[in-house]
């Protein structure tokens, strides 16, 4: 059973962790790609067609992409893009630091750089760096073969295209 994520409000805005639209958009691009013959490519317009996704961000995200090694990239005119790495050996972690750079769960995760005024007076500092590797252990620990064969199956099927 998933817990349902709680909202907080602060000043009338909801405020909560989630994954960028460029992450979300990466792993669709990619879960689309696992589908698909080695020798069959696609382009950033074949997926922002089929998924509703502005072509110059699903271009950016597949750059980014391509850029890792997540996926390859051949040029040309019937040029596109195609799976580098089998779903199995790709984890969340992976795509988010691929498109998004490292997750941060607060400013200061790197003290050098901090220019948090509660640096010296923080009492949670150290939970939250906790946190921080707890979150990325989890995320390093869902490979992108666990979220199609068990975390897309909970998804209503009226709300994937195809």
């Amino acid at each position: 059973m998933l817990n349902k994520t709680k909202k907080v409000v602060f000043d009338n805005r909801f405020v909560m962790l989630k994954l960028s639209k460029k992450t979300e958009y990466a792993i669709i691009a990619i879960l689309d790609m696992a589908g698909k013959p080695i020798d069959e490519l696609l382009t950033a317009k074949d997926l922002s067609q089929k998924y509703n996704i502005p072509r110059e961000i699903m271009g950016k995200v597949l750059q980014s992409l391509a850029k890792h090694a997540i996926i390859v990239s051949h040029q040309g005119a019937k040029g596109g893009y195609r799976l580098h790495i089998p779903l199995e050996k790709l984890n969340i972690n992976s795509i988010i630091n691929a498109v998004d750079g490292p997750i941060h769960l607060v400013d200061c995760k790197n003290e050098i750089d901090c220019e948090c005024s509660q640096l010296d007076y923080c009492n949670i500092k150290t939970p939250m760096e906790l946190l921080h590797i707890e979150l990325n252990r989890f995320f390093d620990n869902i490979t992108l073969k666990d979220f199609k064969e068990k975390y897309a199956g909970l998804m209503p099927l009226g709300n994937v295209p195809g």
